[in-house]
């Protein structure tokens, strides 16, 4: 994030769901990324489920955590995609999902994931599956706990870093664009289609 957005940001008010969901789930806004996660305080759910309606992406409530509501945000077709390749598929299946349904593998992640926040042990590390990220880092990050990574940003990379931090670049520059669109008084769906012409253009 630049400077002058940053003071873009600590000039507006940090309540606003819209700001958040800019600020944590720009790069799926934009359909750059399968996933984010959406972390708010919990009254303001039912806000952050009727923006997300409007705006085609789905809030898939993972776990209530303290006086915060985690959300998987995604956009649908996206993220089941995803989830259908090979790699990703045997992937789960070592994790005993039921890969041929997607319903089912997300009620299994938001099962795990919840256990994880209750009892702070045994990460779900299938993740990084249900955020996009390519499985060589996923299954990097397993092999090397978390250590040895080549850069770290949205997550920490194994594989190709040269790719990867040009993509966490084009992620923060969409979220700078759509932070300083925000601040102009745009809805989501207008920065969402600002978005999709750009990327036509």
């Amino acid at each position: 994030m630049s400077e002058e957005v940053f003071e873009i940001v600590c000039s507006m008010d940090r309540r606003k769901v819209e700001l958040q969901i800019v600020l944590q789930c720009a790069p799926t806004l934009a359909g750059l990324k399968t996933s984010n996660l959406l972390i708010l305080p919990k009254d303001l759910e039912e806000q952050a489920r009727v923006i997300l309606r409007h705006t085609g992406l789905v809030g898939y409530r993972l776990v209530y955590d303290r006086h915060r509501v985690v959300f998987l945000v995604f956009k649908r077709d996206m993220l089941i995609s995803y989830l259908k390749s090979d790699e990703v598929k045997s992937f789960l299946a070592s994790y005993e999902y039921d890969i041929d349904c997607f319903g089912a593998c997300l009620k299994t992640f938001q099962r795990r994931y919840e256990d994880f926040v209750k009892s702070r042990k045994n990460f779900p590390h299938e993740m990084g599956a249900f955020l996009g990220y390519p499985m060589c880092d996923v299954k990097g990050f397993i092999e090397n706990e978390g250590d040895g990574f080549l850069i770290a940003g949205y997550w920490k990379v194994y594989g190709d870093a040269n790719r990867t931090k040009q993509l966490f670049e084009l992620f923060d520059e969409t979220k700078d664009d759509m932070v300083c669109m925000l601040s102009k008084g745009y809805t989501l769906n207008q920065i969402i289609s600002e978005q999709s012409r750009a990327s036509l253009a």
